[in-house]
């Protein structure tokens, strides 16, 4: 049968021309979409810019009415120091200029008893000095083709011009509505308007006393462990304030942030390829550093979103020196470091690896091994971050400078936190006041201990011949740890420090109200329990303590808990905290001088329970645990002993006692899983009598150990390792 004509044209087809009209309707779709996505985000850049802008505009307004006399005098804001001028503020990527215009409104008395007064604009009546009212008119402007920056090598979409105009009427006469009251009128001390304020409750949170009714205290550091315990922010606040008898009123709060990451080295290639100073406290707050051209770092990225700190991008970028800034300080160049006590050793130099690294701190591969000297090397870094009009920023590194324990009981009461508090302030300032310049790399000050103050200090437990107890009746006790930070005190600080020493208040040293030297001096003591390692000696008798937990979010691990277990007799318990960055992220070495950071503090026990001591004879078994995993962290790794061996987990390893004559004395070590890979911890001196790689679930990756029953053994060293057996 023959085909249709119609049946024939319906088996033909699309013709080439509908084709083409078709893909020429689905490119205008696409540009217009593209152009409809570009014009969503240009105007989000706007409407974020001119939310900014309103906010610059505001601050500008509640500075102006900050001031606490009307003529004009150094060190002091004033009325008339309420001028017209122009600035540029650099807030979110964006910059801001500033137009400031004021003008100056007097009063004039009405003409007859009844009338009403006017203010007339710069009209001054005769005999008047000072105007009674300004007007400020704020404008604040952006954009004209301006890039939104990102971050410093990131830029966003090109933002549309725009302004905004604040008008505000100030008056001559101070008043509590203003940006800043007067709170203290025999010490001529400003703050911002009054806030109540709850102190934290002791002993977690202990009120140090800084005069003046002025008070400083730490909040607990609450860690957050990412993906398995692979790495850890720890936050924490340095809050001020002040208290009478009607209550507490909050003055300051500085936020800090502790992370540990891993990053990607890079080495410039051009001058706008570097990163941040360091941001550091000058007195009044901490002032954000500027960026320079030096070898930086990027964040180690994979398919998993909480791989790591959301804060690692900046810590990894930042956390480098090198460089010239224009900011930079030739008689102080420690403040342009981010560890001013580091050793000329630890700094790359043109022998170490790329031209572009020279400069540089070291930087090393896991477990502090493998030098990182080219572009894309691994590497683990430790920063602490402060945050700075809204964003974290890096600061230069933690530096603890005293580290205390006590037994449970001890701070619970006033008369002890007054006590503590009184070691703590004098102790700081007899440091600071032997911190001269260059004090960083020539005759470091150190903290002196409570014992050998002028006055000692004798805290429960803290030397052999003043032993706190345990007894039957107490048979366990949660045990605190405590640290002393100091940041580095830059030379413009230490001359504001020698300000206020001699007397003079704090306007006329240029930090406003803080009229006392330990209101500014940049320290802060800081809850350390459960951040830090517990060893007790005798192994395990006839005290334990709680030690062998990874850090886990919000301190839900146990650490330093004591607890009888048999006999009586003497326990030194040793507690240990990195002094570093890595204090606060219980991270494993970053460097090869990790335990140059170490600080230890000894709490003298003793089992008063009547019952014969313990033996406690055995051979002696200790070693490393190390990994060379990414992401899984040796100092996470667990120890169990089993038949009757006493063991405890260390900063870098373990500690056994293996008694004599045991039966089947063995060690288990355990989580150190990572997702997708087999592990198995390896030693060249003990021997693996069993390992387990899947069981029930995941997570409970294991290998256990026989130990040795013949000689001391100091180099039972323990390797995490890929693999389903040992080499």
């Amino acid at each position: 049968m023959k085909k249709s004509k119609l049946t024939t044209r319906k088996s033909a087809g699309y013709s080439l021309l509908e084709v083409l009209i078709g893909m020429v309707i689905f490119a205008l779709g696409m540009l217009a979409l593209a152009q409809l996505q570009g014009n969503l985000s240009k105007s989000s850049a706007d409407s974020n810019a001119r939310s900014v802008a309103i906010n610059v505009a505001e601050e500008f307004i509640e500075d102006a009415r900050s001031f606490s006399q009307v003529d004009v005098s150094a060190g002091v804001d004033a009325f008339n120091d309420i001028v017209s001028g122009t600035s540029t503020e650099f807030r979110g990527g964006i910059n801001y200029e500033v137009s400031r215009v004021v003008t100056d409104y007097y009063y004039h008395e009405p003409a007859a008893v009844n009338g009403n007064g006017t203010f007339k604009a710069n009209d001054i009546p005769s005999g008047v000095a000072e105007p009674d009212m300004k007007m400020l008119q704020v404008t604040v402007a952006w954009g004209n083709g301006q890039t939104f920056q990102i971050d410093q090598a990131q830029a966003g979409a090109t933002l549309g011009s725009g302004s905004i105009t604040l008008t505000d009427m100030i008056s001559s006469f101070t008043s509590p509505s203003g940006g800043k009251v007067l709170l203290n009128s025999t010490t001529d001390s400003l703050y911002g308007p009054p806030v109540d304020y709850s102190p934290g409750e002791n002993p977690d949170i202990v009120s140090i006393q800084l005069g003046e009714n002025r008070f400083k205290e730490s909040t607990k550091p609450l860690p957050k462990v990412f993906n398995a315990n692979e790495r850890v922010e720890t936050s924490f606040d340095v809050v001020t304030y002040s208290q009478d008898d009607e209550g507490s009123t909050f003055l300051r709060r500085e936020e800090f942030l502790a992370v540990a990451c891993e990053c990607v080295l890079r080495v410039p290639d051009s001058t706008t390829e570097g990163g941040l100073r360091p941001t550091l406290w000058n007195g009044n707050d901490y002032t954000e550093g500027e960026f320079v051209s030096k070898p930086y770092g990027e964040s180690v990225r994979d398919n998993n979103q909480n791989f790591q700190s959301e804060y690692c991008g900046v810590c990894c970028r930042d956390h480098h020196d090198g460089g010239t800034g224009t900011e930079d300080v030739s008689s102080d160049t420690a403040r342009s470091k981010y560890n001013p006590f580091r050793g000329s050793s630890d700094y790359m130099t043109g022998d170490d690896g790329a031209s572009g690294l020279v400069g540089d701190h070291k930087h090393y591969g896991i477990g502090g091994t493998g030098l990182a000297d080219s572009d894309g090397d691994i590497y683990f870094e430790a920063c602490r971050m402060v945050r700075k009009d809204g964003f974290f920023r890096v600061a230069q590194d933690l530096r603890q400078e005293g580290l205390n324990s006590f037994p449970e009981t001890y701070l619970d009461d006033d008369n002890e936190i007054g006590v503590y508090s009184k070691y703590v302030t004098d102790a700081i300032t007899a440091y600071t006041a032997s911190a001269g310049n260059g004090y960083e790399q020539s005759g470091t000050p150190s903290l002196t201990k409570p014992e050998l103050m002028p006055t000692p200090v004798n805290f429960p437990g803290n030397k052999s011949t003043n032993r706190t107890s345990m007894t039957s009746y107490t048979p366990n006790q949660q045990l605190r740890g405590r640290g002393i930070y100091m940041d580095y005190l830059t030379d413009e600080l230490r001359d504001i420090i020698d300000c206020l020493n001699d007397g003079d208040t704090g306007h006329t040293c240029g930090v406003g109200a803080s009229n006392t030297a330990l209101e500014i001096i940049p320290f802060y003591d800081v809850q350390l329990t459960w951040l830090g390692r517990w060893n007790e000696a005798p192994t395990n008798l006839p005290i334990e303590v709680t030690n062998d937990e990874a850090i886990q979010t919000g301190n839900t691990h146990d650490r330093g808990f004591a607890e009888l277990t048999s006999g009586s007799g003497n326990s030194d318990i040793d507690f240990e905290v990195n002094k570093g960055n890595l204090g606060l992220t219980g991270s494993d070495p970053i460097d090869p001088g990790y335990t140059g950071y170490l600080e230890n503090y000894v709490l003298y026990a003793l089992a008063a329970v009547g019952e014969p001591p313990p033996i406690t004879t055995g051979w002696q078994v200790d070693g490393t645990i190390t990994s060379t995993v990414g992401g899984v962290k040796a100092s996470d790794v667990e120890i169990q002993a089993i038949n009757g061996v006493q063991c405890d987990r260390t900063s870098l390893g373990f500690e056994c006692v293996v008694p004599y004559g045991a039966s089947n004395p063995r060690l288990r070590v355990d989580n150190y899983f990572k997702r997708n890979k087999n592990l198995v911890a390896c030693s060249e001196v003990l021997t693996i009598q069993g390992t387990e790689h899947s069981g029930d679930t995941p997570e409970s990756n294991w290998t256990r150990f026989n130990m040795p029953q013949t000689a001391n053994i100091t180099n039972a060293h323990i390797v995490i390792m890929e693999g389903t057996v040992c080499p």
